[in-house]
């Protein structure tokens, strides 16, 4: 996690310097202009405009001052819980540590936890779920990295737990990693049921789901993607990123699972400098592998895959999008053979090696 930690008076400068050590490796720290700027401080003049340039650049921001400054410091620059930084509050003194933005999503709950310990502090944290001691989901997908979809769902869920409603948590057996999923669940406090026991609805009022998989659940629920599907993809040049995409979403729909869940895309080394396709990699936030002709063809040999006569002439090998979701999955398993889209073509495996590794 990047830090930054930003300090307007002397007091809150030393502050800074004894628990920047305490509170992570990559730490910055920033002092007013003026005063006494503790060893390897960066300063600043006007703490509007330095807000405005580092916002963005950080993980998490501790502001070491008063509540009502922040406040009105950093509002210009707040948008959404999925992007904004964690920011943390705390008096110069170092009595209180208060959680202020992005408490779970951004990890502020826990950047107070540490900042408090560093500091001697108490910590102030606010939100429902953390003070009556209760799962949250959105905890629950940062600790397991899922994605969370709908996200407008994510509110009404966790409504749904301060209140007292039954909200039960259930998880995908067929999902690469289940057990770790289940272990790393249960240290949060989540008991995972298995999915099958979505059936028995009077036993819950709101779900909370761990799969890739659509599903037509009549009851209020969110599902935490996680990321367990390979994408083997091939396209014509210039295709743009928004044509890759829309392949990619429909390839998923075909098969029932969800785009959220994509974790990879494969290619050949021939797409290397494809714009479109570095593009909708970014857009998805998923790496991409790319495979010489002689992986793509010894997967083709071993894998006895269909071959492409327009294919092979203009790129060297007979197939792309089928060998290529093959080796970035490490299986055979095709969810969706090579299918075809407007100049783009498809194929699509589930992920099986270990995603903690």
């Amino acid at each position: 996690m990047k830090l930054a930690i930003i300090a307007v008076t002397n007091k809150g400068a030393e502050l800074a310097g004894r628990i920047a050590p305490l509170v992570g490796s990559n730490v910055d720290i920033y002092a007013k202009t003026g005063r006494n700027p503790i060893k390897s401080s960066h300063t600043y003049s006007c703490l509007g405009d330095l807000v405005r340039e580092i916002f963005s650049l950080y993980d998490g921001l501790v502001f070491i001052m008063a509540t009502g400054i922040v406040v009105r410091v950093i509002a210009p620059f707040v948008k959404d819980k999925r992007f904004d930084p964690a920011v943390v509050v705390m008096d110069d003194g170092g009595h209180f540590a208060i959680s202020l933005l992005s408490g779970h999503i951004g990890g502020a709950n826990d950047l107070t936890r540490i900042v408090s310990s560093a500091a001697g502090a108490a910590a102030v944290i606010t939100t429902a779920t953390d003070v009556a001691n209760l799962p949250a989901a959105d905890v629950l997908a940062v600790k397991l990295n899922l994605a969370i979809e709908p996200f407008g769902s994510l509110k009404i869920i966790n409504s749904a737990i301060v209140n007292g409603d039954r909200v039960a948590f259930f998880i995908d057996g067929a999902l690469a990693g289940y057990e770790q999923y289940v272990c790393l669940a249960a240290n949060q406090g989540v008991v995972l049921a298995d999915i099958s026991e979505l059936t028995h609805m009077d036993k819950y009022d709101a779900a909370v789901i761990i799969t890739d998989r659509e599903l037509d659940l009549p009851k209020p629920h969110l599902y935490l993607r996680p990321g367990s599907l390979a994408i083997g993809l091939g396209c014509r040049r210039g295709t743009t990123s928004a044509e890759i995409l829309a392949a990619i979403s429909q390839a998923c729909r075909a098969v029932g699972r969800s785009f959220k869940s994509v974790a990879v895309i494969g290619s050949t080394v021939v797409k290397e400098d494809e714009i479109g396709l570095l593009a909708a990699a970014q857009q998805l936030d998923v790496p991409l592998e790319f495979f010489t002709n002689e992986q793509l063809s010894r997967c083709i040999e071993q894998n006895e895959l269909a071959l492409s006569d327009f294919v092979n002439e203009k790129i060297g090998v007979g197939n792309v999008c089928e060998p290529a979701a093959i080796l970035t999955g490490r299986t055979n398993n095709l969810i969706l053979p090579k299918t075809k889209y407007p100049k783009v073509t498809v194929a699509i495996t589930p992920v099986k090696y270990r995603w903690w590794e």
